[in-house]
């Protein structure tokens, strides 16, 4: 028989194994919060944006046939990939039917078109999404994709073109802070060639309800296209949980890229993520007040060090070479503002938001007191349209803003010498949520 301080040794013991292997795992969960890193569009009030159809029927506009050889071919097989996974509604195509939209914008006929020498709502992306939906519910009225004919489109091979040279990334769908055009190879002539496949496969996930990942290059909803590379082209696993965030509960086993597991598609919090660390710091400490007398104590405090240690070294990315190396420009921008007027009509099938703000927070040296401009997309009545990476505020929203140009630097110092206050109101050329 065992003494009653034996079994309290024995109890403790056990305590102090199961403490060390949840210190190891909370610190392993914690560091790898990011590791699913897809984003979803939701309403204003936080609804999904999803199709409530079992099929999604898309016109293939014969303009497609320009952008160049074999891109209707790369579309049918991008749709074939988004197709019916986890949920998701199957995606067909057709072309020529008496009926088909003739051109983008809110009709209740989704549409696939190549509009060449450019197409003003896109601005600088590669192509654009433009989606309207039911603001209250999320139901998907109608989705155009419109290839920018401002730029250079094949189909590469599936191995990435190689000269040496890094070449900058381009936004696939609407504008950041500080962006820049990219139709050149740096430092030559050359002019550059963008993956239509890889393209229309984005825009779909768009179609889909996904919006863009900012951080992750390894994945299809990646937000930038570096030329002369095929890129991603298939939906991977991040971008399969997204998408089970929106059309189902969890991943069944034979999801495109996401073996045989069942997956929990939605992300921990930041409070949970802030808990674990809280929760990580505590057990450790705990652990290495009982090494100093404990020897089981000290070994589960180096297993938990050791094993949290390996979760922070850098994971080794699978990213393809020079051709993803130009690094986005994620900046906020000059100033935080809020809306203060906005007002929407609609164009030729299109929504279009003029806005007045007001700047709360200044980032530069000197900021605009006011702001002024004009956006595709914007919600009237129920109904919201998204048109590429563009956000349309609505009054008293908070956003981040870039202005066309910036106040002098000695104003604060010119307005009191002149006895008036000089209120600046200036354009506003990229504005994100």
């Amino acid at each position: 028989m065992h003494s009653r301080a034996s079994w309290r040794a024995r109890i403790g013991g056990a305590a102090l194994v199961a403490f060390s292997a949840l210190a190891a795992s909370l610190v392993t969960t914690t560091v790898t919060t990011d590791a699913d890193a897809f984003v979803v569009k939701t309403t204003s009030g936080g609804e999904l944006v999803h199709w409530d159809t079992r099929t999604v029927d898309y016109a293939i506009d014969s303009s497609v046939n320009d952008a160049t050889r074999g891109s209707v071919d790369a579309t049918l097989r991008a749709m074939r990939d988004w197709s019916g996974e986890v949920g998701a509604p199957e995606l067909r195509a057709h072309s020529g039917a008496e009926g088909d939209p003739t051109k983008p914008g809110y009709d209740s006929k989704n549409g696939i078109f190549f509009i060449r020498g450019g197409y003003k709502p896109a601005g600088r992306a590669l192509a654009i999404t433009i989606l309207t939906y039911d603001n209250v519910s999320g139901r998907i009225l109608d989705a155009d994709i419109v290839f920018n004919g401002a730029y250079n489109f094949t189909i590469h091979k599936d191995a990435p073109v190689r000269d040496g040279r890094v070449s900058p990334a381009t936004a696939t769908d609407g504008v950041v802070h500080g962006e820049r055009d990219a139709h050149v190879v740096s430092g030559t002539n050359e002019v550059t060639a963008y993956d239509l496949h890889h393209i229309v496969a984005h825009e779909l996930g768009h179609s889909l309800g996904m919006n863009d990942e900012m951080e992750r290059r390894d994945v299809l909803m990646y937000r930038y296209t570096p030329p002369n590379d095929p890129g991603v082209r298939i939906p991977t696993t991040d971008d399969i949980e997204g998408l089970a965030q929106l059309y189902s509960t969890e991943i069944s086993a034979g999801g495109n890229g996401c073996g045989n597991a069942t997956v929990a598609p939605k992300k921990p919090s930041r409070a949970a993520t802030h808990g674990a660390m809280v929760a990580v710091f505590g057990l450790l400490v705990f652990l290495a007040l009982r090494a100093r007398n404990d020897r089981r104590a000290r070994a589960g405090f180096v297993a938990a060090v050791a094993i949290g240690a390996l979760a922070l070294l850098p994971s080794v990315s699978t990213t393809r070479g020079t051709a993803r190396a130009a690094e986005s420009n994620l900046a906020l921008g000059h100033a935080k503002a809020r809306v203060t007027a906005a007002t929407t009509t609609m164009e030729d099938g299109l929504l279009r938001t003029t806005y007045a703000l007001a700047t709360t927070t200044c980032r530069a040296m000197t900021c605009p007191d006011l702001g002024h401009g004009t956006v595709w997309g914007g919600v009237v009545g129920n109904v919201r349209q998204e048109v590429g990476g563009q956000h349309a505020p609505s009054v008293g929203e908070d956003v981040n803003v870039s202005f066309a140009s910036l106040p002098n630097g000695l104003r604060p110092l010119s307005g009191p010498l002149a006895m008036r206050q000089h209120v600046e109101d200036a354009a506003v050329v990229v504005l994100t949520k």
